[in-house]
């Protein structure tokens, strides 16, 4: 799963404490997850870059399954995060590239 953010007024506008707190938060889910096998691979501020995300910042995760993927994101929408954050998510089975290039060819089959 990939994350994409950004720092939404309210987030700016709230004082230290509630920024602590909610960052505070993450950083509590964040060991709870690994406890279940869901990890974070990092986080990162967004480079520009060529056609890149409007987001700021990114995390990528790896779950060992989709349930697992689902449960992060229903811990970020309960944790408040979406009220701080615009964010954006990518969910999937990470593949190798010639299983998703097959797939992409028979789109185009598909198409016609």
């Amino acid at each position: 799963m990939i994350e994409t953010w950004t720092p939404r007024p309210a987030f700016h506008a709230a004082d230290e404490q509630t920024r602590n707190d909610l960052l505070a938060g993450a950083q509590e889910a964040m060991r709870q997850l690994a406890e279940i096998g869901v990890v974070t691979l990092g986080w990162g501020r967004v480079e520009p870059a060529a056609n890149s995300t409007s987001h700021e910042w990114f995390a990528v995760w790896q779950a060992p399954s989709k349930e697992l993927a689902d449960k992060l994101l229903e811990g970020v929408e309960d944790s408040g995060w979406y009220t701080y954050f615009e964010q954006s998510n990518a969910v999937g089975e990470l593949r190798p590239a010639e299983a998703a290039i097959a797939e992409h060819l028979a789109l185009g089959a598909d198409a016609r």
